[in-house]
């Protein structure tokens, strides 16, 4: 008996073959290519949330504004704070306080504004509120 080779059948076969190899080493690649940017980003996450200052300078040295930017945002900025809620309602605790001081012209009075009128400026130049007690 005669064994003859079908060389159609060893061609679907090799391809078959083949193209199996590929896509398991594509999905390998993916799964790899997967795991470590997954590392990458817990590293980075790692490094921003023991290191917000740090990341924060970062960020700043890379966006440096010129420095007539800087005027203008910062100035945008005051603006932007002395017309929002928290800026309103330190304005009218300043302002009640320095009326109260005007009036009764106390120690206490004059501590109060102080406060109060600190705090205002603290939060339009910095945008940093107060500790609430």
């Amino acid at each position: 008996m005669e064994s003859r080779i079908n060389y159609f059948a060893l061609l679907i076969i090799i391809t078959v073959g083949v193209t199996a190899g590929n896509l398991i080493s594509n999905l390998i690649t993916a799964k790899y290519i997967d795991a470590e940017v997954e590392k990458a980003s817990v590293e980075i996450s790692n490094e921003l949330s023991t290191k917000p200052k740090k990341a924060l300078q970062t960020i700043k040295k890379l966006t440096k504004p010129t420095a007539i930017e800087n005027t203008a945002s910062q100035e945008q900025l005051v603006e932007q704070r002395k017309l929002d809620e928290n800026g309103i309602r330190l304005a009218k605790n300043c302002s009640e306080w320095t009326v109260a001081h005007k009036d009764m012209n106390t120690q206490t009075s004059k501590r109060g504004m102080v406060k109060y009128c600190e705090q205002y400026q603290e939060y339009i130049r910095t945008g940093t509120l107060p500790p609430t007690n």
